[in-house]
């Protein structure tokens, strides 16, 4: 890199080779390992964190809302959870967590050039990439989980009868979930921060255009968007029969257009595929991008 500002490029999508007496590119496993955990302290630093801290705490105020106010209205533990999981944090709190670190993870440091320094250590390109995507997943996944811990804190806390296996059983498949949304969100919005040179405004078109658009067509589109997979892998709380006209027309369509459930196994699939695939997308996305600085 020049002190007068000259343009920084590469030899290849890979890089240029080492010349001779540079050191050879470290194993990737190692530089995954080593890129991720300093990124990981990268990210504890910044005040975003504090800021996605504050917004997981809503979920835990709101437990602690009904444990002092609303005990006597029927609002049991396990209803309580089924609540949080399928209309605060799946399709709010997951994609808004995941957006921050993921869009950052990479494309940040492309936006204003930092990669380069990270580019002219011997490790690979493609470690560089799923070190930053692995970093920001797990804080995605920390965040996340640490607030369905502290909601599991205040429900049984001074009311241990709640704990039954059937409430510790919804507690796991909740918390595995929330741990498989964020990951899969986080690894498709990584990707968007490379290819795109503003990439939060599609990943806001993304998660609450059109996921909110497709999850809510009672038909078989909704299996194209995320959401409708992790809510489809929660029990969902039971909806009591409706008494209002819109609510009445609202259960004559979906009677209508009835279909058979999908398969847990076919969720967790798309959301693994996607993952993946959203990985090996910003590898190679990645591998080919020139940086000026």
């Amino acid at each position: 890199m020049h002190e007068n500002g000259t343009t920084i490029t590469t030899s290849g999508p890979a890089g240029p080779a080492p010349a001779v007496g540079e050191p050879a590119p470290l194993p990737s496993l190692g530089a995954v390992g080593w890129i991720a955990w300093f990124s990981v302290r990268e990210m504890a630093r910044r005040r975003r964190l504090v800021s996605l801290g504050l917004i997981n705490l809503l979920p835990v105020l709101a437990v602690l809302a009904v444990r002092l106010w609303l005990p006597d209205r029927g609002l049991t533990a396990h209803l309580q959870l089924m609540t949080l999981s399928h209309d605060t944090f799946i399709p709010f709190l997951i994609p808004i967590v995941a957006m921050a670190v993921g869009v950052s993870a990479i494309g940040e440091q492309i936006e204003d050039g930092t990669i380069v320094y990270t580019w002219t250590r011997p490790v690979r390109r493609p470690a560089i990439y799923l070190g930053r995507l692995l970093a920001a997943q797990g804080v995605a996944v920390g965040l996340l989980t640490l607030s369905l811990a502290l909601c599991f804190v205040v429900m049984v806390t001074g009311n241990l009868g709640v704990i039954t296996w059937e409430f510790l059983k919804l507690y796991l498949q909740t918390f595995g979930v929330i741990a498989l949304g964020a990951v899969t969100y986080t690894a498709l919005f990584a990707a968007m921060g490379t290819v795109f040179r503003k990439p939060v405004l599609p990943a806001i078109l993304f998660a609450f255009g059109w996921e909110k658009l497709v999850a809510g067509i009672p038909a078989r589109v909704q299996e194209f968007s995320l959401q409708f997979h992790l809510q489809n892998l929660v029990s969902k709380a039971p909806e009591g029969t409706p008494e209002d006209l819109p609510g009445m027309l609202r259960a004559l369509v979906q009677q209508a257009l009835h279909r058979d459930p999908t398969p847990d196994w076919r969720s967790v699939l798309v959301l693994a595929v996607v993952a993946v695939l959203a990985a090996l997308i910003g590898v190679q996305l990645l591998r080919g991008r020139e940086i000026e600085k």
